[in-house]
């Protein structure tokens, strides 16, 4: 029987491509056969950005834990109350195999160090912030005897990871792009970006195109906080993305934007490197602000002198997105990853 598979995930209020992967992961582990469960940490939590049918359980003491939380009343409140809402709290079994975000860091080592753990790395450069600058690997979840392996999101993060930690099991897991929910609609001048990345550099850009005059009859729309589904649609009838990524695992954003026929210009974002295809779109070196400018300057005339360029770019994109990230690849990848994890659990429960 295999061992039940714990998600934790962070109770987060906004639209996060790394919580929506944790449960995409849940959903094709019990697809799969396996037990998977998402473990937030306030009972009765559900992000309410996208639909989902994932199973949910809940946690507080792990979370309460894994955040560090300082006690800002006295210390006998603050047990009392913990105690309060961890009554109801998933039972965790000594078998549980427990899947923790990168970003816990050092804590991860501290909560059920008796259980064996699995990291979810979907920012390979957020491993190390929460860490000392002169660190030992035996201060890192990721060498430790408990830690079956480390999950990946792209070639990138595996060449970080590498660089840090020669010899440790790392497995990558494409993520699935559905190209049928991102796909071209009849296409606006409409030009998105997600304030959240890096937004003081898309405000340069568009502001150097406008003062060129390359904006007239231009819609600028910022898909920060929108829902899912309505981020989706913006995607599909828009004609642009701006891609202001900087150092991210993979960004789901900017191939989703592919799939959905926009001419995606900007920083590839480390990540993004191994899909930022200059035949469907246009990679801006990092920072580099007068070239990505230009950039938009070149797709905007591009756009409005040749009618079938979005369509072109469009069909050789999603092409390239349907050969390496189906849904198929992904359950693939998941289910390979997990039968190796589960025989290095048997082995070390044997051991």
């Amino acid at each position: 029987m295999n061992a039940r598979i714990l998600f934790i995930c962070p109770d987060i209020i906004e639209p996060s491509g790394g919580v929506k992967q944790i449960y995409r992961q849940v959903d094709v582990l019990n697809s799969l056969g396996y037990e998977a469960l998402v473990v937030h940490q306030n009972q009765g939590f559900k992000p309410q950005w996208f639909e989902f049918d994932t199973p949910i359980e809940y946690h507080y003491m792990i979370h309460a834990e894994l955040n560090n939380q300082p006690a800002i009343r006295p210390q006998w409140y603050v047990k009392l109350r913990e105690a309060q809402l961890a009554r109801n709290d998933l039972k965790i079994e000594n078998s549980n195999i427990l899947v923790f975000p990168e970003a816990y860091g050092p804590l991860i080592n501290q909560v059920f160090p008796s259980n064996s753990k699995v990291i979810y790395n979907q920012g390979c450069y957020n491993s190390f912030r929460k860490f000392p600058l002169q660190l030992t690997k035996s201060e890192t979840p990721y060498t430790r005897s408990s830690t079956l392996a480390t999950l990946v999101n792209s070639d990138d993060a595996i060449n970080y990871l590498k660089l840090a930690f020669s010899d440790i099991p790392i497995l990558k897991i494409h993520h699935y792009i559905n190209t049928k929910a991102f796909k071209p609609t009849t296409k606006k001048k409409q030009i998105i970006y997600m304030s959240r990345k890096n937004v003081e550099d898309i405000k340069q850009i568009v502001q150097i195109n406008a003062l060129r005059n390359n904006l007239n009859g231009w819609v600028i729309k910022d898909l920060d906080q929108l829902p899912h589904d309505e981020i989706t649609h913006a995607m599909n009838e828009s004609s642009i993305f701006l891609s202001s990524n900087l150092d991210e695992g993979f960004s789901l954003p900017s191939i989703e934007a592919m799939a959905s026929g926009c001419l995606v210009i900007g920083y590839p974002g480390k990540g993004g490197k191994e899909y930022f295809k200059p035949e469907f779109s246009m990679p801006v070196p990092e920072k580099d602000i007068q070239q990505f400018a230009t950039k938009l300057e070149e797709g905007i005339q591009k756009i409005g002198n040749q009618p079938q360029f979005l369509d072109d770019i469009a069909q050789k994109a999603r092409a390239y997105i349907e050969g390496h990230y189906s849904e198929a690849i992904e359950k693939k990848d998941i289910k390979n990853a997990w039968d190796y994890i589960l025989k290095a659990n048997s082995n070390k429960s044997n051991a």
